[in-house]
C-alpha cells in the first residue's frame, strides 16, 4: 500500500535504509522513530553511536517490530511458527547484549538545556 508514493507496509525485500523512506505518517514509521529515537538515547543519545551501534538499534528496532507483529497474531487467535518466534526473541536479546541493557549517561551541556527550554517556548 502507498500513501503519496511513499510504502506504507513491509516489503518483501531488502532496501538499504527502507524506514526512512517509509511515509511517515504511517503507524508502523512512528513506532520504528520513536522506537529508535528511545534506545538510542537509551544508549546515550545518537551523536554518542558509532556507525555499528546505530545499526545494530536499527535491527533490534525492526526485530521488536517483527516481533510485535507476531505477538498480536497471537492474540488475535491465529498460529505463528513458534521455533521461529524463538529465533526472533533469542536474536533481539543478541543484539540489546551486543548494544548493553543498561541505560548510558548523555553529557548535557548548558546549551542542550537552553534550546530545550526554548523549543517548548515556541
Amino acid at each position: 500500500m502507498t500513501r503519496a508514493g511513499k510504502n506504507t507496509t513491509l516489503m518483501q525485500h531488502y532496501v538499504p535504509d527502507y524506514a526512512e523512506k517509509i511515509d511517515g505518517r504511517s503507524k508502523l514509521a512512528k513506532a520504528i522513530r520513536e522506537r529508535t529515537a528511545a534506545l538510542t538515547a537509551d544508549l546515550g543519545g545518537r551523536e554518542a553511536l558509532s556507525h555499528q551501534q546505530f545499526s545494530l538499534c536499527r535491527r533490534a528496532v525492526w526485530l521488536e517490530t517483527l516481533l510485535d507483529h507476531e505477538e498480536s497474531r497471537i492474540a488475535q487467535g491465529d498460529g505463528v511458527d513458534i521455533p521461529d518466534h524463538a529465533r526472533l526473541v533469542n536474536s533481539l536479546l543478541a543484539v540489546y547484549r551486543a548494544l548493553g541493557l543498561k541505560r548510558q549517561a548523555r553529557d548535557i551541556t548548558l546549551h542542550d538545556v537552553l534550546r530545550k527550554v526554548e523549543r517548548g517556548k515556541a
